[in-house]
């Protein structure tokens, strides 16, 4: 903290050459992603000595975006500025049944058929059937609409 301020210095950032056009190719890519060419802008205007609330204006971002790149970036490199794992559900199924999906699904279709049927084979690929709705046992019999 500086002194009397209340607030936190702002890590600083330096670049090496190699980095620094690294950041700028991203900074100025028509190609990359909008977040990570926000990122790239963001650590080179802190490594050319701005303060997070300057960089935050200038890029109309909060300054908590700018000071979460700013130090992810010291602390990792350019590594850093990528998407971090998120969380989430599990896989339904295994890396190894996806690829015999798309496989049979890419694959000339058995016989004289011209055209893969509509459903396909659960047996053949083993693929587990997706789950059925079934009225609770309590719901007695399909309701009737009349």
């Amino acid at each position: 903290m500086t002194e009397g301020s209340g607030r936190c210095a702002a890590i600083p950032v330096v670049l090496d050459e190699d980095t620094r056009g690294a950041l700028q190719r991203i900074a100025s890519s028509a190609k990359a992603q909008v977040r990570q060419v926000l990122r790239a802008q963001i650590v080179l205007a802190a490594a050319d000595g701005a303060g997070n609330a300057a960089i935050a204006r200038r890029l109309a971002v909060g300054v908590n975006t700018v000071r979460k790149w700013r130090g992810r970036f010291a602390e990792h490199g350019l590594e850093g500025l990528k998407d971090a794992a998120r969380s989430g559900r599990p896989r339904r199924y295994h890396d190894l049944v996806r690829v015999a999906v798309v496989a049979a699904a890419t694959s000339i279709p058995p016989g004289p058929a011209a055209t893969w049927p509509t459903r396909p084979s659960p047996p053949r690929l083993r693929v587990p059937s997706p789950p059925r709705y079934r009225p609770p046992r309590s719901a007695g019999s399909w309701p009737t609409w009349t």
